[in-house]
């Protein structure tokens, strides 16, 4: 899609650029995501790291800027954007380190991204490329912004009538109530221009993780592999995405409730990768005729970096009680010989296995099986009595404001409802929320979802309180930018 423009923008002082790099290993490789290890057989689609430099300069001096990496793994750590940082000390003049940072999609089809290893290697190297030719590429731009809404994830947590939840818990039986908590299908767009009109690159900021294959044995960037290739197809290769998952921690691309009797394509395999790709492209073309009458050089832009201390959660007497019980239960019927085939670990393996050969489709595991029950009932008890856990957790919030929008990242799998309380008190036209950003905090459930337990509710670093303190600490950051005694 191209267009034609009737005169050249007037450069308003806007600075951007773009660049992408594969990061994708070579041969078999073990893919994160699960608590079994799952050795990749071939590779599905390519992962990419995409990094999009954004620069204000105002009377020839640089105001403001920004460097955004989004990259097609689990999580980020702080580890990598560390090294990042580190390894980029002197290469590139003028740009302030501090003003990068990274998000991942959450695909669960790709290595393990620590900095320690080859794909760490792979990794590294690939961000550094893309953050040196993304400033590098910079040039006088423009920007529009649009919104539009689609069904892409939906509530994993089903409810039943004990009080108690269940990710991927079945809908089917008698005792279910209910989906835990609400979806967020809105779907943020920024669109970067040059000055003749031609679009450059679309940040695409969704609530939902990258995860249809995670349970597959193959590499993949997911169902955004399928958006870059709809979007070069429509726009050319030169056209960037910039994916980035909003607050999503309880939310996947399955209807639990349909249960697919309505023809909904398989949302554990490739058919979900091209439906959910297909639906993120008709967003797109739905909103680029009124992004590209909405084109503007002038642009207000800040960016903060604050470093953010929130309570880790309090394990209560009754609840250490309530797990050590569980982990003593299951050790003592746990055979002598640790190769027995009635193990818990090697119970929780078999049934993997006997699911894959006989069910149409995921979860293969079971987060109820003992060993499902067994790994965070240990996580509780160890904190618990670690004495020396700290009481507070603190990472690094990178809050933005570009025209009437903003942008605020977080390292969780943040509950969807966090979300909602957070852009529902910005002061922002459209408020970007960025998870799995600069480090991996793990899930934060709400209070709600603490009360329900099951998997992404039982052992958890932060708990309702630490996600209180995160909303108010990240709409304070967002608002102060529309206060001039904020910035």
């Amino acid at each position: 899609m191209t267009n034609s423009s009737l005169r050249q923008l007037k450069d308003g002082g806007l600075r951007i650029g773009w660049a992408a790099e594969d990061v994708t290993p070579e041969g078999p490789v073990s893919l994160f995501g699960q608590y079994y290890e799952r050795i990749s057989e071939y590779v599905q689609s390519r992962l990419t790291v995409t990094a999009c430099a954004m620069e204000k300069v105002m009377d020839g001096a640089r105001a403001e800027q920004a460097v955004l990496v989004s990259m097609d793994t689990a999580f980020t750590l702080k580890e990598v954007q560390d090294a990042v940082r580190a390894r980029l000390q002197g290469t590139i003049p003028g740009l302030d380190l501090n003003k990068i940072f990274l998000n991942a999609t959450h695909t669960h089809s790709a290595p393990y991204p620590e900095v320690a290893s080859s794909f760490g290697e792979i990794l590294l190297n690939g961000i550094c490329k893309a953050v040196v030719n993304a400033w590098k590429n910079r040039k006088p731009s423009a920007i529009s912004a649009g919104f539009d809404y689609a069904v892409i994830g939906h509530n994993r947590r089903a409810m039943y009538a004990n009080g108690t939840a269940e990710m991927y818990g079945d809908t089917d039986r008698e005792d279910f109530l209910a989906i835990e908590g609400p979806a967020d299908p809105g779907i943020d767009l920024l669109f970067t221009w040059d000055l003749d009109k031609q679009l450059t690159g679309i940040w695409i900021n969704l609530a939902c993780p990258a995860q249809v294959t995670e349970s597959k044995y193959y590499v993949s960037s997911d169902f955004w592999s399928e958006a870059r290739k709809r979007i070069a197809e429509r726009f050319g290769e030169t056209v960037h995405i910039l994916p980035q998952c909003s607050a999503a921690g309880d939310i996947s691309p399955r209807d639990l409730t349909a249960r697919y009797r309505g023809g909904e394509p398989d949302m554990w395999d490739v058919p979900g990768i091209v439906e959910i790709g297909k639906r993120i492209d008709r967003v797109i073309q739905n909103v680029y005729p009124s992004a590209f009458e909405k084109i503007t050089t002038d642009m207000v832009f800040y960016h903060q970096v604050r470093k953010i201390r929130i309570p880790t959660r309090v394990i209560a007497d009754e609840e250490y009680k309530r797990a050590l019980s569980v982990v003593h239960a299951i050790k003592a019927a746990e055979p002598a010989d640790p190769s027995s085939p009635l193990t818990a670990w090697n119970r929780f393996l078999q049934e993997i296995k006997d699911n894959e050969k006989t069910k149409t489709h995921g979860p293969w595991d079971s987060k109820t099986s003992d060993y499902g029950w067994l790994r965070p009932m240990e996580i509780v008890v160890q904190q618990y009595e670690d004495k020396d856990r700290p009481a507070y957790y603190e990472y690094e919030l990178h809050v933005m404001r570009i025209n009437d929008m903003a942008l605020a990242a977080n390292p969780f799998e943040l509950f969807v409802d966090y979300g909602f309380a957070i852009t529902a008190r910005s002061k922002a036209s459209q408020t970007f929320l960025v998870q799995f950003a600069g480090d991996s905090g793990g899930y934060l459930p709400t209070q709600r979802a603490l009360k329900g337990g099951g998997y992404s509710a039982m052992a958890n670093n932060i708990g309702p309180d630490g996600g209180k303190a995160l909303v108010e600490e990240t709409v304070a950051a967002i608002n102060a930018l529309w206060d001039e005694d904020g910035i």
